[in-house]
């Protein structure tokens, strides 16, 4: 989505949309970064595999790791961008204004579930780190590859209190929305 697109609003509303247009970028570059560390570490493990016969357990749990910290990590993003899958075929036939409130009540649960996942979360990695786990390969402690899941899940609880905040305020989610 272009956020340009969409129409500028003052106030806290305009605000939340400024943090979440830069939180947008960072995370975009993080994400990207963490994708390709993960080519270029599966690439370098095949090079290592097959021309020097040595193979190490680490570089392949980097490369699934650093594929799962993106992916959490740009899981809040689609939630205000509107770009997560949806089943609408009852929903588009609302009027925009019952849509948007069905819509609210919709991200108000959502936010309470991601509250109480991250908390779950939270206690799942703490236990982890209390018992000083390591990863298969052994040379990884269990909790560093783990915390992308309340990371992810702390991101998506933002991301959804900024659609709370969309959605109470009336302003438009994408671009599609803003046209409507």
């Amino acid at each position: 989505m272009n956020e340009r697109a969409l129409p500028l609003t003052g106030g806290f509303v305009g605000a939340v949309r400024r943090i979440e247009t830069v939180l947008n970028r960072v995370l975009a570059v993080i994400a990207g970064c963490l994708i390709w560390a993960s080519a270029l570490l599966a690439f370098a493990s095949v090079v290592l595999r097959y021309l020097f016969g040595s193979s190490y357990g680490i570089v392949e749990e980097l490369c699934r790791f650093s594929i799962v910290y993106a992916v959490l990590l740009y899981f809040g993003p689609l939630i205000t961008r509107n770009a997560h899958l949806a089943m609408t075929v009852l929903t588009d036939l609302l009027p925009p204004r019952a849509h948007r409130w069905f819509d609210l009540v919709l991200s108000v649960l959502m936010a309470l579930l991601l509250a109480a996942l991250l908390l779950a979360a939270w206690d799942w990695e703490a236990g982890l780190y209390a018992m000083g786990l390591a990863t298969m390969s052994g040379e990884m402690k269990a909790w560093i590859p783990s915390a992308a899941l309340p990371a992810g899940m702390a991101l998506a609880l933002l991301y959804t209190l900024f659609r709370v905040v969309y959605r109470i305020a009336g302003v438009p989610l994408n671009a599609v929305e803003a046209l409507a």
